[in-house]
């Protein structure tokens, strides 16, 4: 299988990218610096892609700027748009279809304190990939967004404390990298 994984220089994505290599996969990994080149996706066809980018401002709302909102909504979930629409408008995919995972979180649906930009771009990526794979089913390409608890990566320990929550209580990323890969089958 080829397999497109964002977010490699961070934890999820980089262990997906690890994992897939490690079960023979083919990996290309395209990160945000991709597009902000203003760079198209390297050649396809892509059997599987993997949206693991990401960032998570931590900011009251009081002093959270709509430059920050912005920006957030933009790599969490609008890059995630750019590359499905890349994929299908230049056919970057198999006739037998493709499988999408994009790397969501449970703050979609659970909100905490200064976490008001990146609960909102994660719940509309989860919202996007239910309306991506309506439409985009008769091409035989399945979107799925993962809402994964904690994981153990810099970001979410740049968090916790702000969530309340022990980094303790984290996960391994290479324990949500076999569940994305078993999505993509």
């Amino acid at each position: 299988m080829k397999i497109l994984v964002t977010g490699t220089t961070g934890g999820i994505g980089g262990a997906v990218a690890q994992a897939a290599r490690a079960a023979g996969h083919e990996v290309v990994e395209w990160n945000r610096d991709g597009f902000d080149r203003g760079g198209e996706l390297p050649p396809g066809p892509y059997d599987g892609v993997v949206f693991a980018t990401g960032m998570c401002p931590v900011a009251p709302v009081a002093a959270l700027t709509d430059e920050s909102f912005a920006e957030t909504l933009r790599v969490n979930c609008g890059l995630f748009l750019r590359i499905v629409r890349e994929i299908v408008a230049r056919r970057l995919y198999p006739p037998k279809g493709a499988r999408m995972v994009a790397v969501s979180s449970v703050s979609a649906n659970e909100g905490w304190p200064g976490g008001t930009a990146y609960c909102a771009s994660k719940g509309a990526l989860s919202a996007m990939c239910r309306a991506l794979d309506a439409e985009l089913a008769t091409r035989r390409i399945s979107v799925r967004a993962v809402e994964p608890r904690y994981v153990k990566t810099k970001m979410f320990d740049a968090c916790a404390g702000r969530m309340g929550v022990s980094a303790a209580l984290a996960r391994d990323p290479r324990d949500l990298a076999a569940e994305i890969l078993a999505l993509l089958g």
